[in-house]
């Protein structure tokens, strides 16, 4: 295992120089990994001339494309503290991040997809003191590129922090996780050796770069294993399809919503996916049925559930390509990795089998959220055991089970705490229904009920879902309501937005299912 990327892309550079390390077909791009790089160290010599150092943070705003891992290669030679962006950002979100960053630079595409970066941070520098210089992809990288300056890296620190990374933010501004070089490559070598990741794959996943399984899982997986990235900007199922039938990918990464997108295109049949092996699904609605069928179907043998999040560098847990449980939990603690279940009030260990707050302890957890000290000391214990808010529960083999969702996603209806996961899980296995989203609305008589949004895929009645539940599950979990939406509100990384659904609700924006 590497410590640091600089060192791993060194080594791949020397064994595997002309092999792909970064494929783009949106872009027609490819660089191997000798190229791969070389342009990392002319970036770096750039950026260094203009009066950057070790320590200074620089961010970037780009969708998927090759420069995006290059600037994340010259940030790691210059001692930087790499600070990907959201695309999503719009001028607001923009302009705190920069702000609370400290960020000294910006690499930006002018645009993506009608929102106007360059212009947003044009309007937003005067309040930006710290930001001495804005480079866009599209003009000044390719000069930067050109000039070549010789710079020598900076000595390999594995400690160092070597990303800031802001968490989905689906309440109020997002928080900075920073993790040190050493808890990102221990995460990418410990997940991509489970799943059996090796030298000539070909690795293609919907997630953007700037999420931490991106940035880490996908890209630094790759590099430390000899693998090629194959990158989409955006996420359309048949644009799937042809990619992997294209570059005969081995590996695909998504989430619950693009895997379930894509069993159900109706264009499937018509692409040779054959030459996928395995790969990872990651959130907590994970459906199993809905893995194994993506397992046969596709066909791809090796897929499985994974968990973690961007505060421990991505993953917690992975099983192996051939673990029998790799659909029904998330599989064991990755190696350097402690798990735990406690109680989410007082903290006691909770026995195997019994539903709790997920906890992680290990050299992967981030070194805390950067200038947030009090949100520091609310998710990282004294005796360093990282609080995920996440719940579930350990079997007595130590595979993890996602059985509960996030903490505070649970529902609790006249005292009786609801799960939603547990409701998903038996609702998603009707036909008519294509996803489906269960979370808690205010009541005046239980506090909170249950209440269901769904996708359909076939016309279904609410009786109908009401009576499969009622035959499944206790009484008091099946929901007192439903409502039916064309598309859900997601994260940029593909999860549903539950605190959205519930403004719906509040706002009378759905429409309840007859």
């Amino acid at each position: 295992m590497f410590d640091h990327p600089w060192t791993a892309l060194e080594h791949a550079a020397r064994t595997w120089p002309d092999a792909d390390a970064l494929v783009f077909p949106h872009q027609q791009a490819r660089l191997t990994f000798r190229q791969y790089r070389d342009d990392a160290l002319a970036l770096a010599g750039a950026l260094a001339k203009r009066g950057l150092v070790a320590g200074d943070h620089i961010a970037l705003l780009a969708e998927n494309r090759a420069e995006w891992a290059v600037v994340q290669m010259a940030c790691a030679a210059m001692g930087a503290v790499f600070v990907p962006l959201n695309t999503h950002y719009r001028k607001d979100d923009l302009g705190y991040a920069l702000k609370q960053s400290d960020s000294r630079a910006l690499i930006c595409s002018t645009a993506y997809r009608s929102n106007p970066y360059l212009k947003h941070v044009t309007a937003l520098r005067p309040g930006l003191p710290l930001l001495d210089h804005v480079l866009t992809l599209e003009d000044d990288y390719p000069a930067l590129l050109d000039e070549r300056r010789a710079f020598m890296p900076l000595a390999a620190d594995p400690s160092a922090i070597a990303s800031l990374l802001y968490t989905s933010g689906t309440t109020g501004f997002p928080k900075g996780a920073l993790l040190s070089h050493r808890a990102m490559m221990m995460v990418g070598h410990g997940a991509s050796a489970r799943l059996g990741l090796g030298a000539g794959d070909r690795w293609t996943s919907i997630i953007p770069l700037f999420h931490c399984a991106g940035c880490i899982l996908n890209l630094l997986g790759c590099l430390q294993n000899g693998a090629a990235y194959v990158g989409v900007p955006s996420f359309d199922p048949e644009a799937m399809f042809r990619i992997i039938e294209a570059e005969r990918c081995t590996f695909l990464s998504g989430v619950p919503t693009s895997y379930l997108a894509m069993l159900d295109h109706p264009a499937r049949g018509n692409y040779d996916l054959s030459s996928l092996r395995a790969g990872s699904c990651g959130g907590a609605d994970c459906n199993p049925d809905v893995l194994r069928r993506c397992a046969a179907e596709f066909p791809m043998p090796g897929l499985s559930q994974v968990y973690g999040q961007t505060e421990g560098a991505t993953l917690f847990v992975c099983p192996s390509a051939d673990d029998p449980q790799r659909w029904d939990t998330a599989g064991t603690a990755l190696p350097g990795y402690e798990l735990r279940i406690v109680d989410p009030v007082t903290l006691a260990t909770r026995s195997p089998g019994e539903i709790g707050e997920i906890q992680a302890r290990g050299p992967m957890v981030m070194a805390g959220y950067y200038k947030r000290p009090e949100d520091t000391a609310e998710t990282i214990l004294d005796d360093g055991w990282l609080r995920t808010g996440d719940l579930g529960y350990l079997r007595d083999d130590g595979h993890l089970v996602i059985a509960g969702g996030r903490l505070r996603d649970m529902i609790i209806r006249g005292g009786e705490n609801i799960y939603p996961a547990e409701i998903e899980n038996v609702l998603q296995a009707h036909p008519g229904v294509a996803s489906v989203a269960v979370f808690g609305i205010a009541d005046s008589y239980y506090g909170e009920i249950v209440a269901a949004a769904v996708k359909m895929a076939a016309p279904v009645s609410a009786a109908e879902l009401q009576s499969l539940c009622a035959e499944r599950i206790a009484k008091f979990k099946v929901p007192a309501v439903f409502y039916q939406v064309e598309a859900f509100p997601l994260t940029p990384s593909g999860k549903i937005r539950k605190v959205e659904l519930r403004q719906w609700v509040a706002e009378n924006r759905l429409e309840p299912l007859a």
